[in-house]
């Protein structure tokens, strides 16, 4: 067996990227721990799948130090959502930042978008459950 298990996200300002998280993507807080010594939480996503791990106390890029994407290795997630408009605003009005235009690939939108931190992911339009099954309707 292989499996994608846990997401670990590092972050400088572990309050904010909390926020944004749970409050501007809507993933649960399971776990907290929040000491001197460590800013820990671990998330989950509403529909399943691995969690999402936040660390805190990461040193922040400067400005003109973090490259472009795509120019060094890297890993990035997708977060898929039949809520695409939605998700985005939340995210957006909760410190997240977008990254590059909305595109669309065999007619779901995607967009790169990151946290407060920096850290990029795409959100991917999936289509709704009950448009996805609905047969098409020839004219009469």
């Amino acid at each position: 067996m292989l499996a994608v298990g846990d997401v670990h996200v590092f972050v400088h300002d572990f309050d904010k990227a909390l926020e944004f998280w749970v409050q501007g993507l809507g993933l649960e807080l399971v776990e907290k721990e929040t000491t001197e010594a460590t800013q820990f939480a671990l998330l989950e996503f509403p529909a399943g799948g691995p969690a999402l791990r936040l660390f805190g106390g990461a040193q922040p890029w400067q400005p003109d130090e973090r490259p472009p994407l795509g120019l060094r290795p890297t890993i990035r997630f997708d977060l898929m959502t039949d809520e695409f408009d939605d998700v985005l605003v939340k995210a957006l009005d909760h410190g997240g930042r977008q990254v590059e235009e909305i595109e669309t690939y065999s007619g779901c939108r995607v967009v790169t978008i990151c946290d407060p931190d920096g850290n990029t992911f795409e959100l991917v339009e999936v289509p709704d459950q009950d448009e996805a099954t609905e047969p098409e309707h020839e004219g009469s």
